[in-house]
This record gives C-alpha cells, sequence and structure tokens, in this order.
C-alpha cells in the first residue's frame, strides 16, 4: 500500500536519513522573521541548526523578498516593547511615590524602590536602541546574506505569476493547499498577495525538480492548509502537499516547524538543546500567531496557560460529579473552548506544548460498546499519592454520548 500512496506514510527511518543526507532545507519568511523575535540564545541555537546544512540551504525568491519586506517592521514592533515596558514603570512609579493613595511605600523604603527602578529603565532604553540600530546595522539581515549567498531561488516572470494566480483561485475555491487559508488577505496593492504561499509552493518544487534533490521545508506557519492535523495533534505535512510535490518534483517532500528542526539537527550533531530555547521558540509563535489574528480582526482570542490548566480542572470535577468518564479532546476544545470564545488552533496547540512539558495527557479512551477510541484530554498527577476524578469512577460507567464524539 505504501508505494501505491506514499504520500500518506510517514517517512521511514531511511527515508529520514536520506531527506537530512541529500535533501535541500528551505526556510519560510516566518522563520528569518522570528530571528529578531528571539533571545540571543534561542537565536544562537537556529543559527547552529542552519550551520549543520548550510550547503544545503535554499530559500525561494517569494519567501526572500517577504522576509525583506517585513523585517523593519517586525524591529519597530520589537523597539514598541520596549517603549510599553517604560510607560508601565513610570506609571508604577508614580503610583508608588503618591502618597495620597494606596499603595504606597514609607519615606526609608521609597527611594531604594525608585533607585532600582531607574535602573531598569535605564537597561530598557538601552536594549531599545541595540534594536533600532538594526533599522541601519543589521546582524541578522547580515547572517541571513551569508547563509543565502548564492543560495536564493529566482522569480516567476509575469506570465507565470498569472497562471499560479488563476489556478490559484481554483484551488482555493476547493480548498487546496497550500494557500486556500490567506484567501481572504488584504491585497495591500499587490494582486498576487493572497497567492504568496502558493508561490512560494511552486518555487520549491520547481528547484526541487531542477536539482533533483528531496525537500525539507522549515516554517512557523500552522494554518491548517499546510499541516495535517487530528484530535489536537500535528502529524505531518497535508498528504496532497507531499503528493503534488512527488508527481511535480518526482522528489519527497518533508516539513518542521522551528523547535522541531532544531531537536533533530541538535540530535543529528549529537548536541542538547535546552528546554528554555525549546519553549521560547514556542512561545514565539503563539504571540506572533495571536498578535496575527489580531490584525485580522477575529472574533476567537487565545487562551492563557492559567486559564486553561483552570477550565481543565474545573471540567474534570464536573465531569466526576456527573458520571462523564471523560474529555473528548476535540469536543472540548471545538464546543466548550470555542463557544467561550477561544481560538481553536491556539487551544490546540497550548494543550500540545502542555502536554509535551508533562502537565496534561492526551491519550486514547474506550468505553464499552465502543468500536473505536476517542482522544482524551485529562491533567497529569500533581503528586505521587494524588489521583485524578476519572480514575475513580467505576467501569461500569457509559460514556456520555455528548463527550463521546471526541
Amino acid at each position: 500500500m505504501r508505494s501505491v500512496f506514499p504520500a500518506y506514510f510517514r517517512p521511514s527511518s531511511g527515508d529520514y536519513s536520506t531527506l537530512w543526507r541529500d535533501g535541500l532545507f528551505s526556510l519560510d519568511a516566518n522563520v528569518l522573521l522570528n530571528l529578531y523575535r528571539y533571545s540571543p540564545e534561542a537565536r544562537q541555537e537556529l543559527e547552529n541548526a542552519l550551520d549543520g546544512v548550510k550547503s544545503q540551504l535554499f530559500i525561494t525568491h517569494q519567501a526572500a523578498k517577504e522576509f525583506l519586506k517585513n523585517r523593519i517592521t517586525v524591529t519597530a514592533s520589537q523597539a514598541e516593547e520596549y517603549t510599553k515596558a517604560t510607560r508601565s514603570i513610570a506609571d508604577l512609579k508614580s503610583t508608588i511615590a503618591n502618597k495620597k493613595k494606596h499603595p504606597f511605600l514609607d519615606d526609608g523604603e521609597l527611594p531604594p524602590f525608585l533607585k532600582i527602578m531607574d535602573e531598569v529603565n535605564s537597561q530598557l532604553e538601552a536594549q531599545k536602541e541595540k534594536l533600532l540600530k538594526r533599522l541601519t546595522e543589521d546582524e541578522i539581515l547580515d547572517l541571513v546574506e551569508t547563509h543565502f549567498d548564492g543560495r536564493t531561488g529566482p522569480p516567476f516572470t509575469a506570465e507565470e505569476l498569472t497562471a499560479i494566480a488563476a489556478d490559484g483561485e481554483k484551488r482555493y475555491e476547493q480548498e487546496i493547499p497550500p494557500g486556500y487559508k490567506d484567501g481572504k488577505k488584504d491585497q495591500s496593492g499587490d494582486p498576487y498577495r493572497v497567492f504568496g504561499d502558493l508561490i512560494m509552493w511552486k518555487q520549491l518544487i520547481a528547484e526541487s525538480k531542477r536539482l533533483e534533490k528531496p525537500l525539507i521545508f522549515i516554517t512557523d506557519d500552522q494554518k491548517e492548509d499546510w499541516w495535517q492535523e487530528q484530535s489536537g495533534r500535528t502529524i505531518g505535512p497535508r498528504p496532497e502537499l507531499r503528493e503534488e510535490f512527488l508527481n511535480e518534483a518526482g522528489q519527497d517532500f518533508w516539513m518542521y516547524t522551528v523547535d522541531r528542526f532544531i531537536a533533530e539537527s541538535a540530535k543529528a550533531r549529537n548536541t542538547v538543546v535546552s528546554e528554555q530555547v525549546i519553549a521560547e521558540i514556542i512561545e514565539v509563535r503563539e504571540e506572533t500567531k495571536t498578535q496575527r489574528d489580531a490584525r485580522r480582526g477575529s472574533r476567537f482570542r487565545s487562551i492563557s496557560r492559567e486559564d486553561l490548566i483552570d477550565r481543565i480542572q474545573g471540567s474534570e470535577k464536573w465531569a466526576y460529579e456527573n458520571g462523564v468518564p471523560f474529555l473528548g479532546l476535540v469536543s472540548y476544545v471545538k464546543n466548550y473552548l470555542g463557544n467561550a470564545g477561544y481560538d481553536y488552533d491556539s487551544s490546540f496547540d497550548l494543550i500540545k506544548q502542555l502536554e509535551t512539558e508533562g502537565v496534561l495527557e492526551i491519550y486514547d479512551h474506550q468505553g464499552p460498546g465502543h468500536e473505536h477510541s476517542v482522544a482524551a484530554i485529562r491533567l497529569c498527577k500533581r503528586d505521587p499519592g494524588a489521583s485524578r476524578p476519572f480514575e475513580n469512577l467505576r467501569s461500569a460507567l457509559h460514556e456520555s454520548p455528548q463527550q463521546g464524539d471526541g
């Protein structure tokens, strides 16, 4: 069956070895733009991973154009965060120093507090100035230029772009990946803006076909028109993408998010990446998604870590008290959290992150009389003596139909 439908099977260990040994590694623009958002430690880890495949790197003309177009905007937005922080400190100083209102400090405690606040402000201003220097003296741009010198693909001709746009209209109507999630994106004077992902996709195929090499694509775009997901878990790239790549280029195709790419690269180099760096990279991805959703005017918002844990804890208590032996993952996110106004994608992403950290567990639940198991969710035990509410339910209890649809 694998030989007939190879795109629907994960690569074997031998396939992965071939991809890493012989394949091209291509980056999405968002990967490079996030370099401006990372701490020096996280930035260094990504640079180390890129160095490990430096001779295999390639960037499409579309991704390079988007990076160059947006890097200054990203830098300016990061500088604005420092401005917000200094304003908050100024407000806090004003509140604490006002003796007519509570809270306030005694005369002996106030000067040391104000001194610390002034020192923090000075550090923030220095960091802001350092960041703004990147508008003219940009070490990240230099890094990108060094790694992709001679490794940037050519643009499509006007005729080719016109043909891709016409094809894109049909693909988006049928929700053929990638790019259809951008179908309503504001064109902002660029008639091909909504087809940016599709243009990049066609350029990836063209380069792989030209060099007769498989390709690994690294992106922090986690929309459904790139990734296959089931029960809140990312399985891999959409099978349609792998199938099209194989048919058009005659080569294999795989994808990684930045955190997975760094982790796999470290494994190949026999090095270890700190959990803090991986957590930071995931957090940056979530923050940029939240900001992007806000700009698009989404009526849904991202749930916070604390709120999600509290809600699951409360739901487990309710389930126990009402004789419901499990919380179906998909129904919990789409029905319960969705009805509360929380974005599906960010909720699933946070749940996966908490699962990785061992805070909660995604498991298969199969109740009496059910032919198939259902993905379910529960918090992990806090201490060896604790027990989950679900574990106290008698096995004779049957699943609630509302919760059993997963």
